[in-house]
């Protein structure tokens, strides 16, 4: 809608405006004015939810988006914020924009009390006119309702709930572009084609990298210094980077050494943006998904009891076996460590395969959705997306490549093709002439019939002129004869359904007992008097019809002994005779061809039709059915020949067909990927995956079962849910939350006070899956209550101080350390001086210098307790709160052990053990000081998940003095009432007894 303003209009920067806009407000007022001169000014109005009289203007520039507040006195704009314009700019103007024009031009101010009084140009008063931009965008967005909306109306909860999370996306997305716009450029040293090279008609390159860092599947790319060289990363292996280029690109075109730059890329936010279009337009697979998630209304069932599991389950892992399977729109299912999360996944996976439907199983991490891919076996075909360096071996088989490469691995090795080309070849012109033999045959056929009816009809009128009472006594036999056989055939038919009902009378009437077995032998006798009368009514027709067929064959000697005492009717029986004996010999040669036809085809058909299905699904199935029609007259082979015509066709454009997929296999890469993924019963992905892949993005599931839904944010959340007609949320919200950017989180920390601030930073401090399961009722919600991965001792602790007592245990017992006196126990340095124990803070200076904290002390007693016990413990872990205090672990080890890359594997933070157990788990607190400064550590959950991976051993190590005087009053809590555990239940030790034992080798 266009709409043009009269006056100028004033316009005052802010700081944070003139900082945004590079310190040129004046040149971005110019292009306003440039833009609104011409009528071409996009602007879109925004309303303030509370009061729709109030709101804001957003105009779009070229490059900048700013955001212009009416000032008190409506004679101009407060020029409040601008930023750079983005893909999700253009989306928004293109659902609805209005176009200004503004003969009158912008003027810029440095203060609002700068703006004139008076009049302006044109003799027009200076005026934000925001009342008629109101109006014109009201009327505009009337007139334009949403598509799957009755009048563009969603329920304002429900489009509060969008606007929110919409906000949400739209800042972390802003705030990851700028930093990508920031980040220098990746050296890389060496350059190679690909093996996809050969399959493609674009260029396919591996890049080996300095340094492995900056560059993640996916991402878009080029090459520093030439814009026209750029492409997608297909995966990232190490430091090995493949690249697709968008266009054919010669190898001696790229530098053999360089730097790779990685474009600013909103998809991944552009598509939780279009998560959110698909949402209100109510276009989601699953049409009341806004209503489960909003107002939590839910369709009723019952959960499946006649489903049963193919391996074993406890209770609570069958109760929501049942009602994943049944459950018409969501089910969220609190799997707390150890209860078989991943067990109880796979089960509802095969089930529903089992029912015909398609799954999509993803996850936050690869580990989670790699586990439940190990557990699926080969004859499901499942498919997995994603960054391959970042999956197991196993999963690795069942990416898109992998299948895609064994695909074309199989058809170009199946020497079963040009055999078959070559025997078609060779068979096809004899195929011809026997087809036009037989045709010939059928003609001569049908002639040589015509001629010995009309002998036949000529030898009948001949016999009936020379006798006419023989010829109608002839008649007559032939109508009786006939009339014989019918009634025999008729009461043989009866006989027959008598004598089967016979046996299941005699066996009901052998165990009936009482009233029942005189009813029964009284029915019995009935049937047998009836069979008595049949066989005997059977008998006297079976006479009358060899009586018949007797006076037939008299008269029918009569007719011969009569017709060979006259020349005419003899010489019409010796035509007649010689015609019988020519269609005999036709009908053998009929036969013949048609044998021989048969065996010709009928491999080539069965052959091809296998070929073809394996290499085109679906196509194999076209053409005629296996098996002719029986020729038993004249249109029978009619039916035949046209079948073995058809065969030859449908041979012949099979052979064509597998030889275009021969010569093509490599050229059709893009159609094979998506049939590949489309037609499989499985997809696996995690969540980021889901949104990122082009392969996933016009299909619809029957079920997302998503995993680790704990960590999942809502905009991730909600991507792969918005394309399953139901979805199964699998979590626990007393582990991680979802990763929280620190730039994201001061954004939220910075909104003006209100209700929507707080549900801004609820939506991004919690998952999707924590904020939905405490408002479900019992129908939607399940919790797996048995654990089996932790010893008792330690289960209890984690029970009562996470999960309300709830938690029960299956465990055969724990320890095996030689040190502690239990499987839950810890070293605690507060026996030390406090310069001893200290932390270090680590302050970097540099992006890819390691900050946060170290602890020496804590460093050695885990290295040398590791060192000792890995002995005992068939593998083991440490976990530590931070990067740099896991990397003084793991330089401590490499000195006492050897071996740093197996190391390595085994010391990392909390987040990369999520999912994961170890035999040993030996946790550092790091954190030691005299303020009772924690950091993260009060995060709670963090603690969850770190001492919930032990199954046979767990070792504390930290200064409780710290920890149970820590500032944050939860933390604190939660540390005392972990000490009085330990001293009550555990082994707490002071540190010098552990590191004397473990120097003595105390053992």
């Amino acid at each position: 809608m266009s709409v043009t303003l009269h006056g100028p209009l004033a316009v005052v920067p802010s700081r944070k405006a003139i900082d945004a806009l590079g310190g040129e407000p004046a040149r971005f007022v110019e292009e306003l004015t440039a833009l609104s001169a011409r009528g071409m000014l996009p602007a879109r109005v925004e309303p303030d939810r509370d009061n729709p009289g109030d709101g804001h203007l957003v105009v779009y520039a070229s490059r900048h988006v700013a955001v212009l507040y009416p000032t008190r006195r409506q004679d101009g704009y407060s020029l409040g914020f601008a930023r750079r314009r983005t893909f999700r700019d253009e989306d928004q103007l293109v659902t609805a924009a209005l176009m200004l024009s503004c003969p009158a031009g912008w003027r810029a101010f440095d203060r609002v009390a700068d703006l004139p009084r008076g009049r302006g140009a044109f003799d027009q008063p200076w005026s934000s006119q925001w009342a008629r931009l109101r109006d014109a965008w009201r009327e505009l967005t009337a007139a334009s309702p949403r598509p799957g909306q009755p009048g563009g109306m969603l329920p304002p909860h429900h489009r509060r709930y969008l606007d929110l999370v919409s906000k949400v996306i739209e800042a972390s997305r802003d705030i990851e572009v700028a930093r990508q716009e920031l980040a220098p450029p990746v050296p890389y040293t060496r350059l190679e084609a690909a093996r996809e090279q050969r399959f493609s008609g674009r260029g396919v390159y591996v890049f080996q990298l300095a340094r492995g860092q900056g560059i993640t599947a996916g991402a878009q790319v080029q090459v520093s210094g030439q814009p026209e060289l750029r492409g997608r990363v297909d995966r990232v292996d190490g430091r090995e980077v493949v690249v697709r280029f968008e266009q054919t690109v010669d190898f001696q075109a790229l530098p053999a050494q360089g730097e790779l730059r990685v474009l600013p890329s909103d998809r991944v936010y552009k598509l939780q943006g279009e998560t959110l279009e698909t949402l209100a337009d109510g276009l989601a697979a699953n049409p009341n998904l806004l209503a489960n998630l909003v107002d939590g209304a839910f369709a009723p069932y019952r959960p499946a009891g006649d489903a049963r599991p193919r391996g074993p389950l406890d209770g609570s892992q069958v109760l929501a076996f049942q009602r994943a399977v049944a459950v018409p729109d969501l089910l969220l299912v609190l799997g707390p460590p150890g209860t078989g999360k991943t067990r109880t996944i796979t089960e509802i996976v095969l089930e529903c395969v089992a029912r015909g439907e398609t799954v999509l199983v993803t996850s936050h991490t690869n580990r989670a959705v790699d586990n439940v891919l190990a557990g699926l076996p080969a004859q499901v075909h499942a498919v997995r997306i994603g960054s391959e360096s970042s999956m197991t071996a196993a999963a690795r088989l069942r990416t898109v490549d992998s299948q895609l490469e064994a695909f074309r691995r199989d058809i170009l090795a199946d020497t079963r093709l040009p055999d078959l080309m070559a025997a078609f070849g060779r068979a096809e012109p004899l195929l011809r002439q026997w087809l036009d033999h037989l045709a010939e045959r059928r003609t001569r056929t049908e002639q040589t019939g015509a001629r010995l009816h009309a002998t036949e009809q000529g030898l009948a009128e001949a016999i009936s002129a020379l006798s006419p009472e023989l010829a109608a006594a002839g008649r007559q036999a032939d109508v009786d004869h006939e009339r014989a056989r019918t009634h025999h055939t008729e009461l043989t038919g009866r006989l027959t359904t008598l004598r089967g009902q016979l046996p299941v009378r005699e066996r009901a009437a052998a165990g009936a007992t009482g009233p029942a077995r005189w009813w029964h032998g009284w029915r019995l006798a009935r049937l047998n008097a009836r069979l008595t009368r049949a066989a005997t009514a059977e008998a006297a027709a079976a006479s009358e019809w060899s009586r018949t067929a007797t006076a037939v064959a008299a008269l029918r000697a009569q007719f011969t002994a009569l017709a060979a005492a006259d020349p005419r009717c003899a010489a019409l029986t010796a035509d007649r005779d010689a015609l019988n004996s020519t269609i005999a010999e036709l009908h053998y040669d009929l036969a013949e061809a048609g044998r021989v036809i048969l065996d010709a085809v009928h491999p080539l058909l069965s052959a091809t039709a296998t070929a073809t299905a394996e290499a085109a699904p679906g196509a194999g199935s076209a053409g005629p059915s296996g098996s002719p029609p029986a020729p038993d007259d004249l249109a029978g082979w009619d039916g035949f020949h046209a079948w073995a015509s058809e065969v030859i066709e449908t041979v012949r454009a099979r052979a064509s067909l597998l030889a275009q997929w021969r010569s093509r296999i490599g050229d059709a890469e893009h159609e094979l990927r998506h049939e590949l993924v489309r037609y499989a019963q499985v997809v696996a992905a995690t969540c980021v995956g889901t949104a990122s892949s082009r392969l996933l993005t016009d299909i619809v599931f029957d079920v997302a079962i998503i995993d680790e839904a704990g960590q999942i944010s809502t905009p991730n959340m909600l991507v792969p849910m918005v394309r399953a007609r139901r979805s199964v949320l699998v979590g626990d919200h007393f582990q991680l939350p979802p990763f929280q950017d620190d730039d994201v989180r001061r954004w939220a920390q910075a909104l003006p006070p209100g209700e929507d601030a707080h549900e801004t930073r609820e939506l991004l401090r919690a998952s999707g899956f924590e904020l939905l399961f405490p408002r479900l009722g019992d129908e939607q919600r399940v919790e797996l209550t048995l654990q089996r991965r932790m010893p008792e001792v330690l289960a209890r602790f984690v029970s009562g101080a996470f999960y309300q007592g709830r938690l029960r245990t299956s465990h055969e017992g724990g320890g095996g350390d030689p040190i502690f006196r239990s499987p839950f126990g810890m070293i605690d340095t507060s026996d030390r001086p406090a310069r001893e124990r200290a932390e270090q803070e680590l302050r970097a200076t540099e992006a890819w210098q390691q900050r946060g904290y170290v602890n020496d002390l804590e460093a050695e007693l885990i290295a040398a307790q590791i060192a000792r016990a890995a002995r005992y413990f068939a593998d083991w872990a440490v976990i530590v709160p931070y990067r740099a205090q896991a990397a003084r672990i793991e330089a401590a080890l490499a000195r006492l052990l050897g071996d740093p890359a197996g190391i390595s594997e085994n010391i990392g933070t909390v987040d990369s053990f999520q999912g994961g157990e170890r035999d040993l788990i030996v946790y550092g607190f790091t954190r030691s000081n005299d303020r009772g400064a924690v950091g993260f550590l009060s995060e709670l959950r963090r603690l969850n998940v770190a001492i919930t991976r032990a199954k046979q051993q767990l070792v504390l190590v930290g200064d409780t003095s710290t920890l149970c005087a820590a500032t944050d009053t939860g933390f604190a809590t939660m540390a005392g009432e972990l000490v009085t555990y330990l001293r009550a239940h555990g082994d707490l030790r002071p540190s010098r007894e552990i590191a004397r034992l473990l120097a003595d080798g105390g053992y």
